[in-house]
């Protein structure tokens, strides 16, 4: 089945951008195979992205799409997806989409097997129109470069893709930073919740491998998968890769767990002491020494029934606070009521019980904690023992 003819923006256009195509293979870390081939043109006479006028843009797409998908057809084997990069051109004027639609249908590509990939940073010019016509068409929608552009995450939302692609920068941020590593993690959640896979673009090194394997992403793709080439590698060189550097990243958490195990056991242990201890009438600040010694406790805090917290922090050596700093509003929860938290709740409904909580982000000095508590009895009232922990790099 014949294409349609090049529309006439497309004038000339194929015969000066001579097209070459280059596949690089998606990776699904959970499978251990490639399950999709994101298609780059790589013009001979030029490198930058083609430029031009929206109808010149569009027909350059039309041009690049139709190659790339016959190509994909002619090369096809295992069930993969065909990830083709689209202008914001075309999918700014549902009449153009209609028009990528029909040329990839009278190819011959079936729409299942197509990913679109729409940049980020165009996401104001896509028409929803647009997005809808693809959909009910059978393609699937991605976005591309997601976190190198200041992007609304209200985009993600509005057009409800298959895939979100995070980009290079995310990836270099997260390897630098321990607090973007935890930020990058916490988006690929956000994007589960929204009802997107998540592809980590970029990776290159060995540490890109490692925070891509930790931040719980489905997808990998970059150079040290495979680099982009008119015949990719395959799995059979691939995954021995991926796989070497899983287990290295598996031994790393065994370690790390163990002596977290190690120090959060020791913590319990010294929590249950100082509890025990002020049940039998030593003074707080007494009872609370040897917890605060030890490595990881950052905070105690003593709570009455009603959630409200008497006293001030008894605070360890690791949290130093100062008049000055930029959270010294925030530093002295004489008073506070917790009892909206979950230790609090937790410990209140099952007196003597003691309760762990989940990782969150503490208010006193936005450090990632958790919380140990247990409901006691102190001169027979009902109070809740508290400590912060703080977790682990």
């Amino acid at each position: 089945m014949s294409s349609p003819p090049p529309p006439p923006a497309a004038a000339g256009l194929e015969r000066a951008t001579a097209v070459d195509t280059f596949f690089q293979p998606i990776y699904s870390l959970a499978h251990r195979r490639t399950v999709g081939l994101e298609a780059l043109a790589r013009p001979q006479h030029q490198h930058a992205p083609f430029q031009g006028t929206p109808e010149e843009r569009h027909a350059h797409d039309l041009i690049s799409c139709a190659l790339h998908a016959r190509r994909f057809l002619a090369c096809r084997g295992e069930p993969r997806w065909l990830c083709l990069n689209v202008d914001g051109a075309t999918l700014g004027q549902p009449e153009r989409t209609a028009t990528l639609v029909r040329t990839l249908e009278e190819i011959g590509v079936p729409p299942e097997t197509v990913v679109l990939e729409l940049l980020d940073s165009a996401g104001d010019d896509v028409d929803d129109l647009s997005v809808s016509l693809l959909k009910e068409a059978g393609f699937l929608i991605a976005i591309d470069n997601f976190g190198v552009q200041q992007t609304n995450l209200e985009l993600i939302y509005r057009l409800e893709p298959d895939l979100v692609k995070f980009g290079h920068r995310l990836v270099r941020s997260a390897v630098t930073e321990p607090r973007s590593r935890q930020l990058l993690s916490r988006l690929v959640h956000l994007m589960h919740e929204a009802g997107a896979l998540v592809v980590v673009a970029g990776v290159e090194t060995d540490e890109d491998v490692r925070i891509a394997l930790e931040s719980g992403c489905d997808l990998v793709q970059g150079f040290f998968v495979a680099a982009p080439a008119s015949e990719p590698e395959g799995d059979d060189t691939i995954t021995p890769r991926i796989d070497a550097k899983w287990d290295e990243l598996m031994g790393r958490e065994m370690l790390k767990r163990k002596v977290t195990r190690r120090h959060l056991e020791l913590s319990r242990q010294a929590f249950v002491q100082a509890a025990i201890a002020l049940m039998q009438g030593t003074p707080f600040s007494n009872a609370a020494t040897p917890m605060l010694a030890l490595p990881d406790v950052l905070r105690c805090f003593l709570l009455d029934h009603e959630g409200r917290q008497i006293g001030a922090n008894l605070n360890s050596r690791l949290v130093t606070a100062k008049p000055g700093s930029k959270f010294a509003p925030l530093a002295d929860t004489t008073g506070a009521v917790w009892s909206r938290r979950a230790y609090f709740q937790h410990a209140i409904e099952q007196p003597g019980v003691l309760y762990m909580s989940q990782p969150y982000l503490s208010m006193t000095d936005t450090r990632s904690c958790i919380t140990l508590s247990m409901a006691i009895e102190i001169d027979e009232a009902l109070h809740v023992l508290c400590a912060d922990l703080q977790m682990p790099h």
